[in-house]
């Protein structure tokens, strides 16, 4: 059977201006990435992603990829070969002229992270007092330069409540999507503690009709949660996201992760 990659996660610096609870990573505050591959080095990478799959989508993310001194010329290189390039950023040093290079370089979406409503709650997540602020402000440049972009939301046990919050909220800022991750407890989120079974259910519960709600306007979608499919079969049939759902999780198959020394793993949490 072929396996032909079609998404791509690319870690490309471990370096980033915050400090999240549950990064998988562990990305740590370092002017300069340990062991990280050079700008020629990481071409080499690039070529050999298009050489398999030139119409791939490659995600650049970090730690804050935008602390990466080469990421724009990255990005270039990358769109250049035909690749569909998608940046992943906390969004706080997203500003008029950055966002402008991303769009000149050829990136094609973004994926910004938002925790909370409550700007204290964001802040103390994402380890950076001001950050939710920082973060929002970006989702608004974004929007004025007319780049789109998704919001990328980590479920926990004290955030899980204001889910519906934060989608409205995305929604309010002008996101194509809303993305909502469970939590993973790899890195330093192995020392949080998860929600429950029943929180868990009540959440996909809610996605599920979030799903319904936002059709037409904007994506609602549950991620690493492979529970979500057997909750829409139930209370939604018709839901698209059922519309070539796969039977699992496409890790190792359609998708895999670089980290920035240059390993490959079939996902970012192994």
């Amino acid at each position: 059977m072929d396996f032909t990659p079609f998404l791509i996660s690319w870690n490309i610096t471990k370096r980033c201006n915050l400090k999240c609870s549950h990064c998988y990573l562990d990305a740590v505050e370092l002017e300069q990435g340990t062991g990280e591959l050079s700008t020629y080095e990481a071409k080499k990478v690039i070529d050999e992603i298009a050489s398999v799959n030139p119409q791939a989508m490659l995600i650049l993310t970090g730690g804050e990829p935008l602390l990466r001194n080469d990421c724009m010329e990255l990005t270039r290189y990358a769109s250049d070969k035909g690749l569909m390039v998608v940046m992943g950023t906390n969004g706080t040093l997203l500003d008029d002229p950055t966002v402008e290079k991303m769009i000149r370089s050829g990136v094609k979406g973004v994926g910004i992270s938002l925790d909370s409503i409550e700007s204290s709650y964001h802040d103390k997540f994402r380890g950076l007092n001001g950050a939710w602020e920082k973060t929002t402000a970006g989702m608004g440049i974004l929007k004025k330069h007319g780049l789109d972009f998704q919001v990328q939301v980590t479920v926990t046990k004290d955030n899980y409540s204001e889910i519906a919050d934060i989608i409205r909220l995305a929604y309010e800022k002008g996101a194509r999507a809303a993305n909502i991750f469970f939590l993973v407890c790899t890195g330093r989120g192995q020392e949080m503690t998860d929600i429950t079974p029943k929180q868990y259910e009540e959440t996909l519960t809610y996605l599920v009709k979030a799903e319904k709600d936002y059709e037409g306007k904007m994506m609602v979608r549950a991620r690493c949660a492979p529970h979500f499919l057997r909750i829409a079969h139930k209370l939604n049939p018709e839901s698209q996201l059922l519309k070539g759902a796969t039977s699992g999780c496409i890790a190792g198959t359609g998708y895999f992760r670089i980290t920035p020394e240059g390993d490959v793993t079939p996902c970012p949490y192994m």
